[in-house]
C-alpha cells in the first residue's frame, strides 16, 4: 500500500518509531532503576548538579529585558501617574495600567477578577503648600517636608524655640504651653537613633501640635512617608542649615485632607504552571504621590520592582513553570503594608498550596549585588540563589539578611507562609524623596537579577 499523504508515515516508519519509543522507554526505566540504586546523598548531589547545569545554560540563553524595563519605569514614574499616591487618583491610574499590562501579556484572572479591593485611612495634601522663614522661601520636597500626619495651618507666626528641658517636667511644660500660644514652636531636640527617645520626641511634637504649628530641624536628607492619622495643626521638617535657632518669623500655608476610607486595589494575574501548587511573585506599585506641588516619582521604590514583576510575567506566560505563578501588584505598601495584609485576611487561594512568596522591591541598582530578607528563615531557597549566582557570576554578591517587616513579604512570613524579599544594593541612594526619578535610575543589574529569578522560579515545586 502506498501512502500518498506525505504527512502520514508508512508502516516501516511507524515500526521504526515504535521500536525507538520502546527503546527510549526502556532506557528511561533503566536510568531510574540505576538512579534508585545510588545512595541517597549521591542522588541529591546529582540532582543539585543537574539543577546548576540547567541554571547556567538557561541564564546564558535569556534575552535582555532592560530596555523594556526602562520603558516601564519611565511610565510608572512619570508625572501622569501622580507619584502613584493618594492625590489625583495616582494609585488608581497605576492599578488600571498594570491591569492592562496583565491583559496584554495574557495572564489569567484569579477568582474571575483582576482586582482585590480594600480600603484604609490616609492623610493627604492635595493643595499647594508653602513655608517662608525670615523672608526666605523654601522649596517643598527639597528644603522642607510636611509631616505625613500634619494638620492644617495658614498664617504668619513668630517662632518660639524650645529645648527638650522645656517639655519634660509638668511645671516647665505648663509654663511653655502658656508662652507658645499664638506662635509656631521650633523644637530643638538632641540627635538620636534610640527608638524610645524618638517615640518621646514624636509624642511631644503631637502634643504641641494640638495648640500651635510645629517645625523641627531635619538632617541633610529629607525622607517622606504616609500616615493614616492627622494632627490638629501643621507639623513641618526643615532641611539642615535652613532653620537657625535665631530665626524669628515663619509664614506657613499647609492644608491637609483626611480620607477615612481610601479605596485601593491589589492587581493580580496568573501564569498557569504544571501543578496545583503556587509561587507568588509580588511587588507594590503604590508610592508617596504628591505633597502639595511636590511630586515623589518613586522610580526605584517601586516602579523597578513592578517592572521586574512584569518582565517575569512575560517570560512565564510563554514558558510555564512547575507551579502556578500568581503575580500580585500590591497597593498600600507605603501606608503600612495594607495591600498584603488584606490579601492575608481575604485569603483568595489555599495558603497550604503556596510554596514560596518572592517579593520584589527596590530592584533598580545592583552595583553591590542583592540582599535577601528573611534568608535565614528560608535557607533552602537562599542556598539555591547563591548556587545559581556562583555558577553564573551574574551578581556581585547575594547577601543574606534575617527577618524584617519592611515590605510586603512580611504578612506572609508572619502567617507561616515561606517568603523572601529581594532588593538591590549600591548605586543611587534616593529613597522616599523627590529625587527618586526614572532618569537617574541606572537599572545596573536588572538583566542579571531577571535571569537569576527566571532560573530560580521555573523549577520551584
Amino acid at each position: 500500500m502506498t501512502f500518498l499523504n506525505a504527512g502520514i508515515p508508512g508502516p516501516r516508519a511507524v515500526s521504526r518509531e515504535l521500536r525507538a519509543t520502546s527503546l527510549n522507554e526502556s532506557q528511561a526505566r533503566g536510568s531510574k532503576l540505576v538512579a534508585r540504586s545510588f545512595p541517597r546523598h549521591l542522588r541529591q548531589a546529582f540532582s543539585a548538579f543537574a539543577f546548576l547545569l540547567s541554571a547556567f545554560v538557561l541564564a546564558q540563553d535569556l534575552p535582555s529585558v532592560k530596555a523594556q524595563a526602562k520603558l516601564y519605569v519611565d511610565t510608572l514614574a512619570s508625572p501622569a501617574f501622580q507619584g502613584r499616591g493618594y492625590v489625583n487618583g495616582g494609585d488608581s491610574i497605576a492599578a488600571d495600567w498594570i491591569a492592562k499590562q496583565f491583559d496584554r501579556i495574557g495572564l489569567a484572572k484569579l477568582n474571575d477578577t483582576r482586582f482585590e479591593r480594600f480600603h484604609f485611612p490616609v492623610n493627604i495634601f492635595p493643595d499647594s503648600i508653602g513655608l517662608r522663614v525670615d523672608g526666605r522661601t523654601l522649596i517643598p520636597g527639597e528644603d522642607f517636608l510636611v509631616d505625613p500626619a500634619s494638620g492644617s495651618s495658614d498664617g504668619e507666626f513668630h517662632l518660639a524655640h524650645l529645648r527638650l528641658d522645656d517639655l519634660l517636667s509638668p511645671e516647665r511644660k505648663a509654663l511653655t504651653m502658656g508662652v507658645i500660644q499664638g506662635h509656631a514652636a521650633v523644637v530643638h531636640f538632641p540627635p538620636t537613633t534610640d527608638r524610645d527617645s524618638l517615640q518621646l520626641y514624636r509624642e511631644l511634637e503631637n502634643e504641641l501640635a494640638r495648640y500651635v504649628p510645629v517645625i523641627r530641624p531635619g538632617g541633610k536628607k529629607l525622607t517622606w512617608s504616609v500616615a493614616g492619622t492627622q494632627a490638629r495643626n501643621a507639623i513641618l521638617e526643615v532641611r539642615e542649615g535652613l532653620l537657625p535657632d535665631t530665626a524669628v518669623q515663619a509664614s506657613i500655608r499647609v492644608y491637609n485632607s483626611f480620607v477615612p476610607r481610601h479605596q485601593a486595589r491589589n492587581v493580580w494575574g496568573v501564569a498557569k504552571g504544571k501543578s496545583k501548587d503556587w509561587v507568588l511573585v509580588t511587588a507594590h506599585y503604590d508610592h508617596l504621590g504628591r505633597m502639595g506641588q511636590a511630586l515623589f516619582p518613586g522610580a526605584n521604590d517601586n516602579a523597578s520592582g513592578v517592572s521586574m514583576l512584569l518582565s517575569l510575567a512575560e517570560w512565564f506566560k510563554k514558558h510555564p513553570a512547575k507551579c502556578n505563578i500568581l503575580f500580585v501588584a500590591f497597593a498600600g505598601e507605603e501606608a503600612g503594608l495594607k495591600g498584603s495584609e488584606w490579601f492575608i485576611v481575604d485569603r483568595p487561594l489555599d495558603f497550604a498550596r503556596i510554596k514560596m512568596v518572592i517579593n520584589l522591591d527596590l530592584n533598580g541598582t545592583g552595583e553591590e549585588g542583592i540582599t535577601v530578607v528573611n534568608a535565614t528563615e528560608q535557607q533552602k531557597i537562599f542556598d539555591k540563589l547563591t548556587a545559581i549566582n556562583k555558577k553564573t557570576g551574574a551578581l556581585p554578591q547575594v547577601k543574606a539578611r534575617g527577618p524584617a517587616c519592611n515590605s510586603d513579604h512580611c504578612p506572609f512570613a508572619r502567617k507561616g507562609i515561606p517568603a523572601i524579599f529581594i532588593y538591590t544594593m549600591g548605586g543611587v541612594a534616593h529613597y522616599h524623596d523627590v529625587y527618586d526619578r526614572a532618569e537617574t535610575l541606572p537599572l545596573t543589574k536588572f538583566d542579571e537579577l531577571y535571569q537569576t529569578l527566571v532560573t530560580l522560579i521555573g523549577p520551584l515545586k
